[in-house]
């Protein structure tokens, strides 16, 4: 390394001196060539018939990720390889055995769990990667439903190489955009179980009815390629899957919790009229007491939304005629919230949170029905309030079918 210093005398005379310095940098002993590691991106965890556990890692493959083609060179731009074992951890090491090269983990984007396993326990499936130091933490996951996790890891989509980045922007676009999916990180998951009064809820995935291997190099080749699907919702009480529901079903989980970011809902609000509205903002607060034994929930909400399509012959002249329209949305939010309440009170899943609402409202209540709060959630009493406010109509008054001769 070379140096170069400018000394000013007092006398104004400037020498300039030029001083060579050597170092040398060590080398760090434990750095590896990129083409020494096999970076897993994802992971799918399965229960074989005989008992045992099935692990799919999902590695990288350098060679084919560069190229501008959709598959990158003259293969998929992963690789998948398993393993089996008594144990979930010796399914892993099976299926590290198999490597070319050492896995490395820092760049773990995505954990999927089979339907068996997680009704067999969550913490049992995370336990692995939670011990593992080169894991993060904010790894996501999710469970499949009516499929292997292994078929949703190995799907290979046009838009995005790489299946478990595909998957990744698949859930968070879906709860960004429509607000009917959910998927928490490795370390969320274990905190839920842990914590009192609250149920973990996550996005299932599935594959379309009918579908063929979406692993071949084929359905990238197709106009409407197989694809993941996250159809619906997997309610767990402690770490155990309990029930399922459909998709749009997760929305009051979302806004009871305060991450709706975004989303749509359709309602009637007149005979052979239907709204279809935007919801551009919703929050909630939540509110839990006991008296007489007897839990006493309650939830307001308050949105803004806006018009995105009227059916049917309809003016918004003035605000009176909004009215309508608001308090049809309103119904069908309530509606949606009151049906969760009462799928997660059937199977003592508190999901939406209220137990732990109790612990911050009332913590000598909580000590006092902590243990039983389970079988007491399930004969709560309910309340609901919804207010939502149409922030606009969009660029138009009327709908688009009105009457032959009339002005817009």
């Amino acid at each position: 390394m070379v140096r170069v210093m400018i000394v000013t005398f007092s006398k104004g005379f400037k020498v300039l001196a030029i001083i060579s310095l050597c170092s040398f940098i060590a080398a760090c002993s434990d750095y590896k060539e990129v083409n020494q590691i096999s970076f897993a991106i994802g992971v799918a965890l399965d229960k074989e018939k005989d008992g045992t556990y099935k692990a799919t890692l999902q590695v990288v493959n350098p060679s084919n990720v560069t190229s501008a083609s959709s598959t990158g060179g003259q293969g998929p731009a992963i690789l998948n390889y398993q393993g089996q074992g008594r144990t979930i951890g010796e399914a892993m090491w099976k299926s590290f055995e198999k490597l070319p090269r050492p896995a490395s983990f820092p760049h773990l984007e995505i954990v999927v769990i089979s339907e068996e396993i997680a009704k067999e326990g969550l913490l049992n499936a995370l336990e692995l990667f939670d011990r593992e130091p080169d894991v993060r933490l904010s790894t996501a996951v999710t469970v499949s439903h009516n499929a292997s996790a292994r078929s949703i890891l190995n799907a290979l989509t046009p838009l995005n190489k790489i299946p478990s980045n595909s998957l990744i922007s698949n859930l968070e676009n879906i709860k960004k955009v429509a607000g009917t999916g959910q998927s928490l990180t490795i370390s969320q998951i274990i905190q839920y179980i842990k914590d009192d009064g609250q149920e973990v809820a996550i996005s299932t995935v599935a594959l379309p009815k009918k579908q063929k291997s979406t692993g071949d190099l084929s359905n990238l080749e197709k106009a409407s390629p197989t694809s993941p699907e996250i159809d619906g919702t997997a309610f767990f009480k402690e770490d155990k899957w309990v029930t399922w529901s459909k998709n749009h079903e997760i929305r009051p989980v979302l806004i009871a919790y305060n991450e709706m970011k975004s989303s749509y809902i359709t309602a009637s609000f007149e005979k052979h009229k239907f709204v279809t509205a935007r919801l551009l903002t919703v929050k909630s607060k939540k509110y839990t007491t006991v008296k007489d034994g007897i839990p006493y929930l309650k939830m307001d909400v308050k949105g803004i939304a806006e018009i995105e399509e009227i059916k049917g012959l309809y003016t918004l002249e003035n605000d009176k005629d909004l009215q309508p329209i608001e308090k049809c949305v309103e119904e069908e939010i309530k509606k949606e919230i009151k049906k969760m309440i009462a799928l997660t009170q059937k199977y003592q899943t508190d999901t939406l949170g209220f137990g732990k609402q109790l612990s911050f409202q009332h913590p000598s209540q909580w000590k006092n029905y902590r243990k039983s709060w389970s079988s007491l959630y399930q004969k709560a009493q309910t309340e609901v309030h919804v207010d939502i406010s149409i922030k606009t109509a969009g660029s138009r008054t009327h709908s688009n079918q009105f009457q032959r001769g009339e002005t817009q």
